[in-house]
């Protein structure tokens, strides 16, 4: 199975279990804004979103502030991230230290490919 192929039967496992889900070839950040905002507008009565959005926004103030990245594009990486790794954790029941774990490495991968593969 190619990367397309792959992406498409998680796609449609996820969609199967009733989570919005898009292939990289359909990304776009306003796309999955849309789907992040219609989630939060159609469940905005439920307790459980609501502290979500609590902690998002304390979440954001501090990203906000010891970054020195737009806020935009730090919403940029987290869209694509949480995707990601969201789709990891859905099919294969990853807890949460390891979907940190795995973002910390991705970091560390990036990291290393911006310093020509130096540690700083």
């Amino acid at each position: 199975m190619n990367q397309r192929e792959t992406e498409e039967a998680i796609a449609q496992a996820l969609t199967a279990r009733g989570f919005r889900a898009m292939t990289s070839e359909h990304w776009s950040r306003q796309g999955a804004l849309d789907v992040v905002r219609e989630g939060r507008r159609r469940h905005a009565g439920d307790p459980r979103v609501q502290k979500l959005g609590e902690i998002a926004a304390t979440l954001a103030d501090r990203l906000a502030t010891h970054l020195d990245v737009p806020p935009e594009d730090i919403a940029t990486v987290l869209l694509a991230a949480g995707a990601s790794v969201g789709a990891l954790a859905v099919m294969h029941h990853l807890p949460g230290p390891v979907i940190s774990e795995i973002l910390q490495v991705t970091a560390d991968e990036l990291d290393q490919r911006g310093t020509g593969g130096e540690p700083r």
